[in-house]
């Protein structure tokens, strides 16, 4: 028996409508534990709609990221939406605008345009254009790690930050000896919860469709868990080519068991997922 997919029920999408004075229709979440719930209004340039259903409060990727970054997208959904202006010009997926519009019992509400088009899934082509993105999100050193409309703290601290957080887990156990945790070299753009679905393929463009998590984190961080996508040689290649027009690929060896502890952590592939990335292959070995 196939798995019902989640939705708003009819009750949120009437308090929607009436919120919203627009016609909604609710749309199935990819994951069990996706952050907002989702629909599509109902008129002639229809709006994806954006009403947050995690929080630090009940979703242990958002309190990992308030716990490690100092950012928490409920206590600053305006502000949130200024984040496309402030990344570099001409990325080969571009951000989709986001608004905010209002709440609903505290939770946030934001629209983005819809776009007729889909998430890819991970290939050559799209490790080459993660390659460009990350390319151009990586040419400008931030000026610590954190968020801009949140907290900002040295990059100096960082290490001491990331090894508080594995110490004090509630999951602790998921993690087998504490990696070490060496200075790392920039803070950057970073996406922590980066996945292919976060992005959509169309006819003539791509687009970057869910970036509302991105910090400024460590480069090595954002290295080692973008390599955790990488399936094959092939994804590799192409990802190392894009991305080596503009940076040598760092030598992660010493920052790779700490990052991949938080991404553990993180459940960014499912809870327990340690076996799955500790195992996966060092595609970005120097």
């Amino acid at each position: 028996m196939r798995d019902v997919p989640i939705r708003a029920d009819d009750e949120l999408t009437r308090r929607m409508a009436a919120l919203t004075g627009k016609s909604l229709t609710p749309l199935a979440l990819r994951w069990p534990d996706s952050a907002n719930w989702l629909w599509r209004s109902e008129e002639l340039s229809p709006q994806l709609l954006k009403l947050a259903r995690r929080s630090p409060a009940n979703d242990g990727f958002w309190w990992g990221i308030q716990q490690l970054f100092g950012f928490d997208r409920w206590q600053v959904p305006e502000a949130l939406t200024r984040v496309p202006g402030w990344l570099p010009p001409h990325l080969p997926m571009a951000p989709l605008p986001m608004t905010f519009l209002d709440r609903l019992q505290q939770a946030p509400l934001w629209s983005l345009p819809w776009r007729h088009a889909a998430p890819p899934v991970m290939s050559e082509a799209l490790a080459a254009r993660l390659g460009d993105q990350l390319g151009l999100l990586h040419q400008e050193a931030q000026p610590g790690f954190g968020h801009p409309v949140g907290d900002i703290s040295p990059l100096s601290s960082w290490p001491e930050r990331a090894r508080a957080f594995v110490e004090n887990h509630p999951r602790r156990d998921w993690i087998g000896h504490m990696p070490s945790w060496p200075q790392p070299a920039k803070s950057v753009w970073c996406l922590p919860d980066l996945r292919s679905d976060q992005f959509l393929e169309g006819a003539t463009d791509w687009l970057w469709s869910d970036w509302e998590a991105l910090v400024w984190a460590p480069l090595e961080l954002d290295l080692c868990l973008l390599e955790l996508l990488l399936e094959n040689a092939g994804h590799r290649d192409a990802f190392i080519a894009a991305y080596g027009r503009r940076h040598p690929i760092p030598d992660l060896t010493d920052y790779r068991p700490g990052m991949r502890a938080l991404a553990v952590l993180l459940a960014l592939h499912g809870e327990g997922a340690g076996d799955q990335v500790s195992g996966h292959p060092h595609w970005l070995k120097d």
